[in-house]
């Protein structure tokens, strides 16, 4: 149900070289397992241009040997567990300039319906600035990570967010406003193509 990037572990190896830059604590490398534990269970995509920005981001920050061995098996995990796009999910599109308050409530629906939450890009364009941002929502217990996928805006013509996306083999529904998650996917039960789809997101969300 729930997808990934490669942007995603980019964003996670750029966390772990920026902290790797200042101090490699424990907390930093448990923060990174996690986030990568969540990537595990989400699709990956291939993208030359993040692949660069991931090796400029190594390039300036050097790496201890123990961190570089730590960059090439999260890499390795990222080769092997990508696969092709799910035919059905669903995806909520977000954005740090939603107010805090707004977002961390968001966030945690999406956690609750195992929804992936996406951004569109960087925070301020940087990868240190993006990964501080979701590390401060991850200790605050308001996500279990997030993705960053500007493909998906496009492919299902995100102009606005908060939006969600239901998708299933027939199509997809696109629900745009600050509704809750419930609201959203009662609407695509309600008149939407992929009503089944929201229908069993409905009814894992509400078993948690």
């Amino acid at each position: 149900m729930k997808t990934v990037t490669a942007l995603t572990a980019v964003l996670l190896l750029s966390a772990h070289c920026c902290a790797a830059q200042t101090s490699a604590t424990d907390e930093n490398r448990e923060f990174i397992r996690q986030q990568e534990s969540f990537s595990q269970t989400l699709r990956k995509q291939d993208n030359a241009p993040l692949r660069e920005m991931l090796e400029q981001q190594i390039r300036q920050n050097p790496l201890s040997e123990n961190d570089s061995r730590f960059i090439g098996e999260l890499k390795q995990s990222q080769r092997e567990s990508q696969q092709e796009q799910p035919a059905r999910g669903a995806l909520y599109f977000v954005s740090f300039s939603i107010p805090p308050t707004g977002l961390k409530r968001m966030l945690a629906e999406a956690r609750q319906y195992s929804i992936p939450a996406t951004l569109r890009g960087m925070v301020k364009n940087d990868m240190k600035t993006t990964a501080e941002a979701v590390q401060a929502l991850v200790k605050d217990g308001a996500t279990s990570g997030v993705q960053i996928d500007p493909t998906q805006y496009r492919k299902f013509s995100i102009t606005s967010v908060p939006s969600l996306v239901v998708f299933c083999e027939s199509g997809h529904d696109v629900i745009r406003g600050n509704l809750h998650l419930k609201q959203a996917l009662e609407k695509v039960v309600d008149k939407g193509e992929c009503k089944e789809e929201a229908r069993e997101l409905l009814n894992q969300g509400g078993s948690k």
